[in-house]
């Protein structure tokens, strides 16, 4: 319970620039809600952090747009300087080889560095991402405002399209009344897209989402085939 609790916090507290203030303040009002309430339940918190994920996922698609291109044209400009002449000679010798500072993040190449190294260079990405994403907040409501606030709109209509899918996802496991796994399968489809909403579980792309409609109406299909293989046949020898 207290780590969802966590996570809704951290859901508030990452909303990016010009997020509407009016909506944020109610996220703001409902984040107060459940910390004070020790009758709220998991559901309840779950529920009320998937409907605010629909309004913030727009933003925080766009955002991520405009961090990710940060973090690759001038992220080592922020790096490096916080590194010792070792380190930093052992980091350059790692992007020689075709290394990135988003790689650094995945843990691919801890063998690349030392256990001392590896340490050093923990502290010195968490400082960067955080003056990084300073740096990324006052470009996207200065500079960019215009382009990141187009992105916005348009990530906007991208999840109408998901919205549209996600119940046409749901009438699907409604109606399915021959195979309660697969309607199970559906809700859990949907459910692990509103999840990566607000951090509740991994991000699911939209591509995946638009085409789980077709997926599972073809799964569905094939199941009734399935069933159809083992069914008795009857077959009436006196009339041939």
């Amino acid at each position: 319970m207290q780590s969802t609790i966590n996570l809704f916090r951290h859901f508030y507290e990452k909303l990016p620039p010009l997020f509407p203030v009016t909506i944020k303040e109610k996220i703001a009002h409902a984040l107060e809600h459940v910390e004070g309430d020790p009758t709220v339940t998991l559901e309840e918190i779950e529920k009320t952090m998937i409907t605010f994920g629909y309004e913030a996922w727009p933003w925080n698609q766009a955002y991520q747009e405009f961090f990710t291109v940060a973090e690759a044209t001038v992220g080592e400009n922020f790096l490096v300087p916080k590194l010792t002449p070792e380190l930093r000679r052992r980091y350059e010798e790692f992007a020689h080889y075709g290394g990135t500072l988003r790689e650094l993040h995945s843990g691919r190449p801890a063998d690349f560095f030392s256990g001392e190294e590896r340490t050093d260079l923990c502290v010195a990405l968490i400082e960067t991402q955080t003056e990084l994403r300073d740096y990324v907040n006052r470009e996207v409501a200065s500079v960019h405002k215009d382009k990141y606030l187009k992105r916005v709109a348009e990530f906007a209509a991208v999840l109408e399209e998901i919205t549209e899918n996600l119940e046409q996802m749901n009438d699907l496991a409604e109606a399915e009344q021959d195979h309660p796994a697969l309607a199970d399968q559906i809700r859990a489809r949907v459910r692990a897209f509103e999840y990566g909403l607000c951090f509740l579980g991994p991000e699911i792309g939209s591509e995946a989402v638009c085409q789980s409609v077709g997926f599972f109406a073809g799964r569905k299909h094939e199941l009734n085939r399935l069933r159809g293989i083992h069914q008795t046949q009857q077959v009436d020898f006196y009339g041939l």
